[in-house]
């Protein structure tokens, strides 16, 4: 039996080649850009002046003083464990390694202008080969890049409104086995995309701020080609082409800041993620198309957090946001390992006339998942029922320039 006479093992490779993932564990969704906002449990949609306004929100572009820019770097080490009817197994180790950029520079009075390139989603991580769980993931990876320019506009003293816009280029490369050890199931593809998002910021009284933003990410249509290799009953390999298309959520963020004087920073932000509108995975292929019903839930984000900073130039932060999760037990794939997610930050940085450095740390603790129901992985029938734990410890440090 070769797999191209073979509908079954079609339709159940290709109903387990979700890309898309979110989950901040080890999901695609990555808000990581700023070490000082990060100190501050990533709350910064309602004080962040720096260059990273960009991303946080473009209404804040102007609010700082000159021009900026920012180098920014992220590691995260994680430990994600599956404890089933299978087995224990634990996802390979990390790191994870992410980058990003942003400038900004006064236009004049009134408009600032910010550019930035980073990844707003990202996704790398590899169950071993040998894995219970090999039957839904083994390799994923997931490269989401956005070159954004954004306008901050003083339209009052006391209000302020800020647009963007990105141009995005994404790769994906996903894997799975097949029956067993050294078969591969392997989708590899790419697309372009665009973004656009505005945000506020009031200050109805001194000292208090009000933000909030919006963001939109088209649809992208991946194109690419699949790959089966196969083991038994003889070996074989096939290659043919496949498209999907894959939407990524609309986000709005308030945020609330209180900065009783020029030492001290509180802040509390919630994020709303429409994750709901992902109801279907089509996978598109010459013999027809598949759909595989996904159903996830819409979520959100909770962060809070401060920073204290002293005339000599340091500054500490520190902070906690949680995150819950949004793949229900029916349609759970260990892809995306994904659980409530609880983090704690604590952040340190130094700051001259004309640069900055800064650290930050921060520690995920996820809820341990008991998962019941998952749908089986075809053609091998495994299941991903079973307990699922989540560490990690990350790592981001920034450089700033000011003139």
């Amino acid at each position: 039996m070769s797999f191209t006479s073979s509908q079954v093992i079609r339709v159940g490779l290709a109903c387990s080649a979700v890309l898309a993932s979110r989950g901040y564990g080890l999901g695609i969704e990555f808000t990581y850009h700023d070490p000082e906002v990060l100190a501050r449990g990533n709350a910064g949609v309602a004080s962040n002046g720096n260059a990273s306004a960009v991303y946080y929100n473009p209404a804040m572009l102007g609010t700082g003083e000159g021009s900026d820019l920012l180098l920014n770097g992220y590691v995260l080490d994680y430990k994600v464990s599956h404890t089933g009817a299978g087995g224990h197994t634990d996802l390979k180790d990390g790191p994870a390694v992410a980058a990003s950029a942003f400038a900004s520079t006064p236009l004049n009075d009134r408009v600032s202008l910010g550019l930035g390139l980073y990844s707003p989603f990202g996704q790398k991580n590899e169950w071993p080969d040998n894995s219970p769980l090999r039957g839904y993931a083994t390799d994923t990876e997931l490269l989401f890049m956005a070159g954004t320019a954004a306008l901050g506009f003083e339209v009052t003293p006391n209000f302020r409104l800020g647009i963007s816009g990105s141009a995005v280029k994404s790769t994906a490369d996903i894997n799975r086995g097949i029956f067993v050890p050294g078969d591969t199931f392997s989708v590899e593809g790419d697309g372009n995309g665009w973004g656009v998002g505005g945000g506020f910021e009031w200050e109805p009284f001194e000292g208090h701020h009000i933000g909030g933003t919006v963001r939109y990410w088209s649809p992208i249509t991946y194109k690419g080609k699949e790959t089966v290799v196969l083991r038994v009953p003889s070996p074989s390999a096939t290659v043919g082409p496949v498209q999907s298309e894959l939407e990524f959520p609309l986000e709005a963020t308030a945020g609330y800041s209180w900065t009783p004087n020029e030492k001290w920073l509180f802040e509390v932000d919630v994020t709303f993620n429409d994750w709901s509108s992902f109801d279907n995975f089509v996978l598109e292929q010459p013999g027809g198309n598949i759909v595989e019903p996904m159903n996830w839930e819409d979520s959100y984000i909770i962060m809070a957090g401060v920073t204290r900073k002293w005339d000599s130039g340091w500054w500490v932060g520190g902070g906690y946001w949680f995150s819950e999760k949004t793949t229900p037990d029916s349609t759970f794939n260990p892809r995306l390992p994904d659980v409530d997610l609880h983090v704690f930050s604590l952040g340190t940085g130094y700051r001259t006339e004309c640069w900055a450095a800064e650290f930050t740390y921060q520690y995920g603790y996820g809820e341990p998942r008991q998962i019941t129901g998952s749908a089986p992985a075809l053609p091998s029938g495994a299941s991903a029922d079973g307990k699922l734990t989540y560490h990690a410890h990350g790592f981001a440090a920034g450089l700033r320039w000011f003139w």
